[in-house]
């Protein structure tokens, strides 16, 4: 068999196993949304922090916009005097306009991490993944 058939055998297995990852990882496919700029500002203000708004990435979850997630922006410029290596989760109000903290940290403990999960729900969890991740915690399907 020439190596272009074993290729063109080969194509729809790959497209499969890339189709099928997500759903056999548990569908955690980590998936955020910008917030709006009153909205950033409001959860730095929840958050407590000095600087300017480009030293942080905020990012809400997809599926439950009134979880927000706030880590420290390891690629802005000029801001690793207001640097940090945790991150926090954040619980809006239903118009999006007050910001609390629901947990934050860097080295969480597994049952802290589940105690959040269950708070907000798998899948503003998993959204979540690149700031839970930052907490400490690896539970994420």
């Amino acid at each position: 068999m020439s190596k272009r058939w074993i290729a063109l055998g080969m194509a729809p297995l790959a497209a499969l196993a890339i189709s099928a990852a997500p759903a056999l990882g548990g569908g955690s496919v980590s998936k955020q949304k910008a917030p709006t700029a009153a909205q950033k500002t409001a959860i730095m203000k929840a958050a407590k922090v000095k600087g300017p708004a480009r030293c942080y990435t905020v990012q809400l979850s997809a599926r439950k916009q009134t979880i927000a997630g706030f880590k420290f922006n390891t690629k802005a410029k000029n801001c690793t005097r207001y640097g940090f290596d945790g991150a926090g989760l954040y619980f809006g109000s239903p118009n999006k306009k007050a910001w609390y903290l629901l947990e934050a940290g860097s080295a969480l403990e597994p049952e802290n991490c589940d105690a959040v999960q269950a708070l907000i729900g798998n899948a503003a969890w998993q959204d979540m993944i690149p700031y839970i991740d930052r907490m400490g915690c690896k539970n994420y399907d």
